[in-house]
C-alpha cells in the first residue's frame, strides 16, 4: 500500500496541476557560488546512497573547514524543504569567526539531499518511481547513510544540525535507529541542534497559511512532479518574512539567493507529506500522507544524544509557540535547559542565512 500510494500521488497531482510548467531544473553549475563561500576553506565529498532498495543517488557534501583547525567537532548539517546544503555557508563563516565557537567546531559538512544542489537525481527506483515520488522517509535514510559514509572517510560527525524539514528528518532518524535497538549516540552523534524544526505527526504545528504552490510545480516526464521556487518567490515565501508580513531588513535579495544557490527542487510527494495534504485516490476515496511519527522521549538523556531546539520569534513557518512543547516532548526536560529561543526583530525562519551571527548565542550551550 505504501509504495503504490507514493506512485500514484505524483500522478494525481500532475493531472490536477495543469497550469504547471515543464522541463528539468537547472541546479548544477549554472549560477555562481555564494560570495560567502570565498571566505571559507571549502572542499567537496561525494558518496552513493541506496533508495527504496534498488534506487541510487550520489550525494554531494560541502565541507566547510575551520582554518584555525583547533576544533574537535564535525557537524553534519541537513537542509530543509526547497533548500540546498549551500544555506549553511553563511552560518559556517559566522561560526568560525566567533572567538568561542571557532575554537570548538572543526568542520560543517552540509549535504545536498537527492536532486538538490550538486547531488544527483535518483536512478533505478523500483515500480517506475521517479524523483518527484521521493518522501521525507527517503531523506531520513539518506541522513543515516551519510553518517556512515562520512565515518568511513574520516569525517565522522559528532553533532548533527537540521533546519526546518531537515530538523524533522533528524528527529525521524533517531526514531528509526531506536526502532532497531540503536541510536544516534551509538553512531557517534552525541549532540543534535534543530533550527526551527518541523514537528512530527501528532505534535502541534500552527503556522501562517502558505501560498498556492501550483504555479511552481514542474511536471517532467523523466523526473515526475516537483516544486521549484524561483529565488524571488523563495525570498518572500516565509523564509525571511516577519510576523507583520514584512521582509527582515537583512533578508538577501533574489539575486543573492540565486548566487548563493540556496534553492533546490523538491519532490511533490515530499511537499504533500510535509503539509499532510489529503489527495484523491484513483479508485475513489482519499489518502492523507502523514509526516513521520516520533516517540515521546526519543531524545531523553538515557538515549545518549543531547538535543537543543532553537526557535525564532519572527518565524511564520515554524512559529516559536510550537517549539517549546516539542522540546519537552522529545527530551522529557520540563525545565527547557536546551530550548533556545532567539528573540529579535530579524529572527526569521532562515536567520541562519540572513543574520547567522544573531543566532550564535543560541548554539553556545551545545559546543
Amino acid at each position: 500500500m505504501f509504495k503504490r500510494s507514493i506512485q500514484f500521488l505524483g500522478a494525481i497531482a500532475s493531472l490536477a496541476l495543469l497550469s504547471a510548467c515543464s522541463g528539468p531544473p537547472s541546479t548544477r553549475g549554472d549560477e555562481p557560488v555564494a560570495t560567502t563561500d570565498s571566505a571559507l576553506d571549502t572542499s567537496d565529498v561525494t558518496f552513493d546512497v541506496v533508495l527504496r532498495g534498488t534506487g541510487k543517488a550520489t550525494i554531494h557534501a560541502h565541507v566547510y573547514k575551520n582554518r584555525v583547525g583547533t576544533g574537535w567537532a564535525n557537524v553534519l548539517a541537513v537542509h530543509g524543504l526547497s533548500e540546498t546544503g549551500f544555506i549553511y555557508a553563511p552560518l559556517a563563516q559566522a561560526l568560525f569567526a566567533d572567538g568561542g565557537l571557532g575554537r570548538t567546531v572543526k568542520r560543517i559538512i552540509a549535504i545536498d539531499l537527492p536532486g538538490h544542489g550538486d547531488s544527483s537525481f535518483p536512478a533505478n527506483l523500483p515500480l517506475g518511481l521517479r524523483f518527484g515520488d521521493l518522501a521525507i522517509d527517503d531523506n531520513v535514510g539518506v541522513v543515516l547513510q551519510s553518517i556512515d559514509a562520512l565515518r568511513v572517510r574520516g569525517l565522522a560527525p559528532s553533532v548533527v544540525v537540521g533546519h526546518s524539514m531537515g530538523g524533522l528528518e533528524v528527529q525521524a532518524a533517531q526514531q528509526a535507529l531506536l526502532g532497531v535497538g540503536s541510536s544516534l549516540a551509538a553512531q557517534g552523534v552525541f549532540g543534535a541542534v534543530l533550527l526551527a524544526p518541523v514537528p512530527p505527526h501528532g505534535q502541534p504545528w500552527v503556522h501562517a497559511p502558505t501560498g498556492d504552490p501550483t504555479p511552481f510545480i514542474v511536471n517532467d516526464p523523466a523526473l515526475g512532479s516537483y516544486l521549484l521556487l524561483p529565488p524571488a518567490v523563495f525570498q518572500v515565501s516565509g523564509a525571511f518574512t516577519t510576523l507583520a508580513g514584512q521582509l527582515a531588513t537583512n533578508a538577501p535579495t533574489a539575486a543573492q539567493i540565486a548566487a548563493g544557490r540556496y534553492v533546490g527542487p523538491e519532490p511533490l510527494t515530499t511537499l504533500l507529506q510535509l503539509t499532510e495534504a489529503t489527495v484523491p485516490l484513483p479508485a475513489g476515496g482519499t489518502f492523507t500522507f502523514q509526516r513521520p511519527t516520533v516517540s515521546a522521549g526519543s531524545f531523553a538523556l538515557r538515549h545518549g544524544t543531547l538535543l537543543s531546539i532553537v526557535s525564532f520569534s519572527q518565524d511564520v513557518l515554524v512559529p516559536a509557540v510550537n517549539l517549546g512543547p516539542l522540546y519537552e516532548y522529545l527530551t522529557e526536560d520540563t525545565h527547557d535547559v536546551l530550548y533556545r529561543p532567539v528573540t529579535a526583530a530579524d529572527a526569521v525562519h532562515a536567520m541562519l542565512i540572513s543574520n547567522p551571527t544573531g543566532l550564535l548565542d543560541a548554539l553556545r550551550p551545545m559546543f
